[in-house]
């Protein structure tokens, strides 16, 4: 059938339909109810040879929404939304998308697991003029918005969470955030690999409660960075977290301010970095949440 709506489509979609989209530009906020299943998951994708243009609004909470499990979600340009995408449930794959210019997050993953997010280009997120903003911030902070951002705001955990083969560039937060604070339980088995991270304020922050991931054959590059309000800088920053692995990794800066690496706290020195390769002109990194020379 013909829709005149990605919306449209999507809440007639049942267990083992695809949805195809045809180039366009869709001016509409996304709302995904209908879940598919394990065997039979629901596809939403542009039309081969087609590259569709999601703009959700920047009007609160417009953007693409999973309240659904068991999608497969991939080739859309999404721009100029509240955030790009937000996940509230499990079971979900975001794949080939261009996720650029939202006024908060690219990726917002909320207490919830099994994510995949494969092969998408994330860019310039939270940056432009009077974006990431909050009162409880003092106005815009651009340190509060991140290129994918796993926030277990809920407590009750973000676990098996795969991030791979991904472009995440230009962000003035993080390229990838975990944010576990004030929680009981721990988020679990991240895994991330293949990705190349480039010229955001930090390259990635795990923040409280991170246990058990995996950080391997990423690049992490800094050259440049975005207009911030953060104070320090660094590939990877690790604080109330252990038993992370975090190996055969490239780093790469020519910023004399940029860190290599910033443990905040001596559980945070529960963790494994090794057999990583790199070039970094700062002279500066932080270990159990003391300054350290190179």
């Amino acid at each position: 059938n013909d829709y005149k709506t990605i919306q449209e489509a999507i809440d007639k979609a049942q267990p083992g339909d695809t949805v195809r989209v045809r180039n366009g530009v869709y001016n509409e906020s996304i709302d995904i109810r209908n879940s598919g299943t394990r065997a039979k998951p629901i596809t939403i994708e542009a039309l081969p040879g087609h590259k569709p243009v999601i703009v959700p609004g920047k009007q609160t909470a417009h953007r693409v929404e999973f309240n659904a499990e068991w999608i497969i979600f991939q080739g859309f340009e999404i721009k100029n939304g509240w955030d790009g995408i937000k996940v509230y449930k499990p079971n979900n794959t975001i794949r080939n998308k261009y996720i650029h210019d939202n006024e908060f997050q690219g990726i917002l993953v909320v207490s919830t697991d099994n994510t995949l997010i494969e092969g998408n280009t994330i860019k310039n997120n939270g940056t432009c003029l009077g974006c990431c903003s909050k009162p409880e911030w003092g106005g815009s902070s651009p340190k509060h918005c991140h290129g994918i951002y796993l926030s277990d705001y809920m407590c009750r955990g973000v676990d098996n969470t795969t991030i791979r083969n991904n472009y995440i560039s230009g962000h003035g937060g993080r390229g990838i955030q975990w944010n576990g604070a004030e929680c009981a339980n721990t988020m679990k088995n991240t895994l991330v690999e293949g990705n190349t991270i480039e010229n955001n304020s930090w390259g990635m922050a795990m923040y409280y409660n991170v246990e058990g991931a995996i950080i391997r054959n990423n690049r992490f590059i800094n050259d440049t960075r975005p207009k911030t309000d953060d104070t320090s800088w660094t590939f990877i920053g690790i604080f109330g977290s252990r038993n992370n692995t975090i190996v055969e990794n490239e780093f790469s800066s020519t910023l004399d301010d940029f860190s290599p690496l910033q443990v905040f706290d001596r559980t945070s020195s529960r963790n494994v970095v090794d057999r990583n390769v790199g070039k970094s002109i700062g002279q500066s990194w932080k270990g159990n949440g003391s300054w350290r020379g190179k």
